[in-house]
């Protein structure tokens, strides 16, 4: 290694240099054959836009603020600035920085400044026989040490390839720490909000169904009605009783889920705007066809896919480790057993030249590792693919469930419009006497449940959205991988 203070006297003949290259190509371990394949590129299907939906923009960065709801915009910058989660992966970039600058460090030549007292006696009856019973004190002032290896075979080069393939992958890593957060933020939020909305429509149905208990209960006492009346309508209240306790217990679960994602205590406050079923919903709209540039900007996939590349450039340089290590070393200064005479010119000491390195023989340790370093490309290679292959199946998923609640959308609104008409009949007919006050009661209470329907309908659509926002990869941009590249090149 360079800097070690050792003194070698080596006489070079030009007439030596053939026979020690010769040495060196073919005395060197030799490369077994199973190597990776560079490449990862994974061929991969458009996918068709759903029928109904529009063409806006993508990708779109702050999705969530499609929602207009400044409550839902503090969270998720308060998860984004305190979140441990997110905290602990932008840890791991600052890491992989370090990493990439100790790894750019064996490019370049390196010098220091070595200063040395040494205090030293020599055994009475030692080997030093003129300077046995003495002592003296040895001083040593190299002002000049450089070292600087000779990257022949290109695995320093591979080196900084792979710690930055690394960098870019923990960055693509952390941004899906992010979009997985801001996207559990909304659903929370989105799922609170629907039973806000939902606790508030439900003391709306026990209004009615109070009034039916007391018209029920009047019939009964005089003798219009049986008991049965009045037993269905307690029944229907109570359930109704314990519909509004299952949903503040459900709103208290989602404020403590939300306070914990945006890394605080159960005790914070959570601000929510109960949704309105009648509010249209953001643009949900895709382009006209999904191709994989698109679905490629999944901060997952582009993790994998720079994982591929990190790993390629790993086993380069544990390929290059069959080849012989050549390392340039110069030193000069100053040595002398007595400090007065130090800078005298004749103890000017200076050493120049290579020391090479070769493996002839390492009892297969060379082998092993690149069958390591191989298993991990493949690995990686098939991770890629692997998580491409997800990415496709939840896009074609959420996209299916858009469908579903599409239609259902469609069909609470035409019932809801066949309920109001049937309860506008009832309500006439018992206004102009014609029937008693219980159906028009009733139906009322249909009416209002099926409200109910569409606010949870609505809610899940909501999430629904939400969930392909993220799928397609919530608005992430390419930005460090391409400044990664272009470090690269």
């Amino acid at each position: 290694m360079f800097g070690e203070r050792q003194i070698v006297a080596v006489k070079f003949r030009p007439h030596h240099l053939m026979p020690a290259l010769f040495l060196l190509l073919t005395g060197c371990a030799g490369l077994p054959k199973y190597l990776p394949r560079n490449g990862d590129a994974t061929a991969l299907p458009k996918m068709a836009r759903p029928a109904g939906m529009t063409t806006i923009p993508w990708p779109r960065a702050r999705w969530w603020q499609a929602l207009r709801q400044p409550a839902l915009n503090t969270l998720v910058a308060q998860a984004l600035a305190h979140n441990p989660d997110l905290r602990e992966a932008s840890a791991r970039v600052l890491l992989a920085e370090a990493q990439v600058t100790a790894a750019h460090s064996r490019l370049l030549p390196h010098f220091q400044l070595g200063l040395a007292f040494t205090q030293q006696y020599f055994s009475a009856q030692g080997l030093h026989l003129s300077a046995n019973g003495t002592g003296n004190f040895y001083t040593e002032l190299n002002p000049i040490e450089a070292r600087y290896h000779v990257d022949l075979w290109g695995r320093d080069a591979d080196l900084v390839r792979a710690a930055r393939g690394r960098l870019a992958m923990v960055r693509a890593q952390a941004a899906q720490t992010r979009l997985l957060l801001s996207t559990a933020i909304a659903l929370h939020y989105v799922a609170l909000q629907g039973d806000t909305q939902l606790l508030r429509e439900e003391r709306r149905l026990r209004h009615w169904q109070k009034a039916a208990l007391q018209v029920a209960e009047q019939a009964y006492r005089s003798g219009l009605e049986d008991r049965s009346a009045v037993d269905g309508a307690k029944v229907t209240l109570q359930q109704s009783s314990q519909r509004c306790a299952a949903l503040v217990a459900a709103i208290a679960a989602q404020k403590h889920a939300l306070a914990d994602l945006a890394g605080q205590g159960p005790d914070a406050v959570i601000d929510v705007n109960a949704a309105d079923a009648r509010q249209p919903l953001p643009d949900v709209g895709v382009p006209a066809q999904l191709p994989m540039g698109l679905l490629g900007r999944r901060p997952d996939i582009v993790a994998a896919r720079w994982a591929v590349r990190a790993a390629a450039a790993q086993v380069g340089a544990t390929r290059a480790a069959f080849y012989p290590n050549i390392n340039l070393r110069l030193l000069a200064g100053w040595n002398s057993i007595h400090l007065a005479d130090l800078f005298d010119p004749g103890n000017f000491a200076h050493a120049v030249g290579p020391a090479i390195t070769l493996p002839i023989f390492e009892g297969g340790a060379l082998r092993a590792q690149l069958r390591s370093q191989n298993a991990v490309f493949l690995a990686a290679q098939d991770h890629y693919r692997a998580t491409i292959l997800n990415a496709l199946r939840q896009v074609a998923d959420v996209l299916s469930e858009a469908q579903r609640l599409q239609r259902d959308a469609a069909a609470l609104r035409a019932q809801w419009r066949s309920q109001r008409n049937q309860w506008l009949l009832q309500r006439s007919a018992w206004r102009s006497g014609l029937a008693s006050r219980l159906p028009s009661l009733e139906a009322r209470i249909q009416l209002q449940r099926t409200r109910e329907a569409e606010t949870v309908d609505r809610t899940r659509r909501l999430q629904n959205w939400v969930l392909l926002e993220s799928a397609l990869g919530g608005g992430y941009t390419l930005a460090h991988e391409q400044q990664t590249k272009e470090h690269d090149g």
